[in-house]
């Protein structure tokens, strides 16, 4: 099956833990480009709606009405099939309610996102979107120690998306999703108080070079 790549930007999100700060989040997602013989042409044109109103960042309640439509279609499917399908749909729909400020929706949705991943067979980018996706939600939420660790695995998993097949095609992109990862991962580190690893991040963004 064909694969399509979009970046997606979460905007300004606005993160009790950091004081205010608005942060910034770009995340690559990675989905069925459909339709095909198992996904429906109506489930894709919810899919392109979703997708759109999130882009645009104009609406998020919008964007969330329509991608909760994606989700609950996605939710239909049999757990062991459509793992990328299902994952983008609960990323998309993570990413529309962190932009409408829903927080604790936005955490049990990330947790659906990464339930799919952990099934296995998922790739690095799209995992990476996961991961960090609800690493946003819970550095909303004011819980740095888990936006930590979900971060670390998020960065891994894009370092494996740059290693693996589609890397070298879609390098820059990447990298620009884990120098954003890193920047973004500095500043939960420094909340938590461990300021030579937040510095240790943002060396690691300063080295990264787009290709």
């Amino acid at each position: 099956m064909k694969k399509q790549v979009v970046s997606i930007l979460l905007g300004a999100v606005l993160c009790p833990m950091l004081h205010g700060q608005s942060v910034t989040q770009s995340v690559t997602v990675t989905a069925d480009a459909g339709p095909d013989d198992s996904v429906s042409q109506s489930y894709m044109a919810l899919d392109r709606d979703c997708r759109s109103l999130v882009n645009k960042r104009s609406d998020p309640a919008q964007a969330i009405a329509a991608c909760k439509k994606v989700a609950d279609e996605a939710d239909k499917f049999a757990p062991q099939s459509h793992f990328i399908t299902r994952r983008a749909a609960y990323v998309f729909y993570t990413v529309a309610l962190i932009q409408g400020r829903q927080t604790a929706d936005a955490l049990t949705v990330g947790n659906k996102a990464v339930a799919v991943v952990l099934l296995g067979h998922d790739d690095g980018s799209g995992s990476s979107a996961a991961y960090s996706v609800r690493a946003q939600a819970e550095a909303m939420a004011g819980d740095p120690a888990a936006a930590d660790q979900d971060l670390e695995k998020a960065e891994t998993s894009e370092r494996n998306a740059l290693s693996g097949p589609a890397g070298q095609s879609l390098n820059a992109e990447y990298t620009r999703v884990l120098k954003g990862l890193l920047n973004f991962h500095a500043q939960v580190l420094t909340e938590l108080g461990k300021q030579s690893a937040a510095d240790n991040k943002l060396e690691q963004a300063r080295k990264l070079q787009l290709n």
